[in-house]
């Protein structure tokens, strides 16, 4: 699976390369999608864009008499986010309205990544077809538009919302506390209640499984081969914090790939937003007190629930601080879930926490192995430290003991079968 993985990252890097090639191409005869603010930042362009790629459902932005850049950007591991500042033309005339942006980064390795990957192309699918479905707070979407390599995402400014507040990774990294932690429990408890146990089918036509990071038949065996080929650079860049066991027990557990994604992925599953940290969370006023929202679907895809709240917990509080609250946080989101009508046993919700704490350590170690792609900054080190004590704490390498065993024992009646 390893050398089925690698060679479609290679195929499919390759084509991404081409799509960037052509892309160029397109844009000197003026048909591809503006790589640049300041090539978005004309009215002609936000007009013609709204124009074919608003959303189904949703209010197009009116027409745009003039466009600045107030020089505001965000911070992105992969994106160039900016404000765009629109003065409204027709019956709106003078009125202004400021509008968030998302664009390719101009890393050309990260671009590549990210349209072998698809978590841009992801990201989109989710604007398009998903948000308007989503219970919780999420932004508006004004502009949906892909094409070749690149995509245009426009996005209310949430910071115009009243109570608004943003959070970036160093607030991740600085640990938020278990009263913030439990209001974001609340919003992924009522994200998963409203898409909990649909068919497959019904899925499917939500959003496919061609874009499932873990059930893609090309992204299982890529994912696979990504975290394989991630240990060893992430050891040799952090020995002291990524020790020679840690090494260990990711290599058992790629060895085990077919178990695992066969336990992470049994039957019921919900819609989960999947980068579910704090810097991925806003809060806002409402009339019953502050509430949290969600941003930035990169990772979306059909899961357990519990994948969300083991990888907020475990990125986004202090390792001492959720081993003094796990207990409680959890309780509450199952409370959050039995109030919206789904029942999960606190006993399986566990495990599954248990389970799933392996991908939180694996996003870490890729984003430190493979650093010059994804992360690049001293977060990594922050998150990965997390995600070690998380494994540790939580005895992964136990429940990955009772998998391996599952598969060995499995395989005779596999043998008489044949």
């Amino acid at each position: 699976m390893e050398l089925r993985g690698g060679l479609t990252l290679a195929t499919r890097s390759t084509r991404a390369l081409l799509r960037i090639a052509a892309d160029r191409c397109d844009e000197a005869l003026g048909g591809a999608l503006p790589r640049s603010a300041e090539a978005l930042a004309r009215p002609e362009v936000i007009d013609a864009l709204v124009a074919r790629y608003t959303p189904k459902g949703v209010d197009p932005l009116p027409p745009i008499a003039a466009v600045s850049l107030p020089g505001v950007e965000f911070e992105s591991s992969n994106c160039k986010n900016f404000l765009l500042e629109l003065e409204l033309a027709g019956e709106a005339t003078g009125t202004r309205r400021s509008v968030y942006a998302k664009l390719p980064c101009d890393e050309l390795a990260t671009r590549v990544f990210a349209n072998a990957i698809g978590f841009w192309r992801l990201e989109c699918t989710v604007a398009e077809r998903v948000a308007r479905q989503v219970p919780v707070r999420v932004p508006r979407v004004y502009v949906v538009a892909q094409r070749g390599a690149r995509f245009v995402l426009l996005f209310e400014n949430l910071r115009e919302l009243a109570g608004a507040r943003l959070f970036d990774n160093r607030d991740m990294a600085a640990g938020t506390t278990p009263e913030r932690a439990r209001m974001c429990l609340t919003a992924f408890a009522e994200l998963h209640a409203a898409f909990w146990g649909w068919s497959a089918a019904r899925r499917e036509a939500l959003l496919p499984t061609a874009l499932h990071t873990y059930l893609s038949s090309d992204l299982r065996a890529m994912t696979r081969a990504l975290n394989a080929v991630a240990i060893g650079p992430a050891h040799r860049a952090a020995p002291d914090l990524f020790a020679a066991e840690h090494v260990a027990l990711c290599r058992r557990a790629t060895a085990s790939w077919d178990g695992l994604i066969e336990a992470w992925y049994r039957e019921p599953l919900t819609l989960i937003h999947g980068d579910s940290h704090l810097a991925n969370c806003f809060e806002y006023a409402t009339e019953d007190g502050p509430r949290m929202g969600l941003l930035d679907f990169q990772a979306s895809q059909w899961c357990k629930g519990m994948r969300d709240v083991q990888y907020f917990l475990i990125n986004s509080l202090d390792p001492d601080v959720l081993a003094a609250h796990e207990e409680a946080l959890i309780d509450h989101y199952l409370s959050e879930l039995a109030g919206r009508g789904v029942e999960l046993d606190p006993q399986e919700a566990r495990t599954q926490y248990r389970a799933f704490s392996f991908q939180t350590l694996m996003v870490g170690v890729v984003s430190l192995g493979l650093g010059a792609l994804t992360e690049r900054d001293a977060t990594v080190r922050t998150v990965l430290a997390r995600g070690i004590a998380a494994v540790e704490r939580l005895r992964f390498g136990d429940w990955l003991g009772e998998v391996e065993a599952s598969t060995r024992s499995a395989r005779p009646n596999e043998g008489a079968e044949s």
